[in-house]
């Protein structure tokens, strides 16, 4: 008994930590897109696809891998900075490195998705990892919901304690009118 929970606390922390990921990789991918609706790159995007529809599947997943290929090894130098005493540089060098990778690599994946599908290994790989997606979705949607449950527990408290402080009232009554947008402030209902 015990040796299962501990084997379903380590899938939860797993399952935890590879959403969270996702979740990071799916924000980098809205930004990428906004960006690239907020900048008139639509023909360079267009001219980028159409490379990418012209090469070898071999070579459209070179271009998806070499972010990678460049910043894992500068990582290894960062750590290495960090482990020289560099630790400040070291330490910033880092986290770029990370940020970078991070935004680069689902931005170019959304760019060559389609030609990476056409390799087999590739595509069966993608189909393992987003079938452990939805392993883990699974998993942790119990915990999720319990959180949502308390965390709308500590709204309906805050607000009751919000009621009861006299100035506290109005404030909130002003915070949700400028969410609303209208901004006015509702008239707060007396007891």
């Amino acid at each position: 008994m015990k040796r299962f929970r501990v084997r379903r606390a380590i899938l939860l922390a797993l399952a935890i930590v590879f959403l969270a990921i996702a979740w990071v990789w799916d924000g980098f991918i809205a930004i990428e897109r906004f960006v690239v609706r907020m900048i008139p790159w639509t023909r360079v995007k267009r001219a980028f696809a159409a490379m990418v529809d012209r090469l070898p599947a071999p070579l459209v997943l070179l271009i998806f891998l070499v972010p990678f290929l460049i910043v894992e090894p500068l990582l290894v130098v960062a750590t290495v900075a960090i482990a020289m005493g560099y630790v400040l540089f070291g330490v910033i060098a880092w986290i770029v490195l990370k940020l970078l990778a991070v935004a680069l690599i689902p931005a170019i994946f959304d760019l060559t998705q389609h030609r990476l599908m056409t390799m087999p290994w590739f595509a069966w790989a993608y189909g393992k990892v987003m079938a452990f997606h939805d392993y883990a979705d699974r998993v942790v949607a119990p915990y999720k919901e319990a959180a949502a449950a308390v965390l709308r527990q500590w709204r309906a408290r805050a607000a009751l304690a919000t009621r009861r402080v006299p100035g506290v009232a109005l404030l909130a009554a002003r915070v949700a009118a400028r969410k609303r947008g209208n901004g006015r402030p509702a008239v707060p209902s007396s007891r």
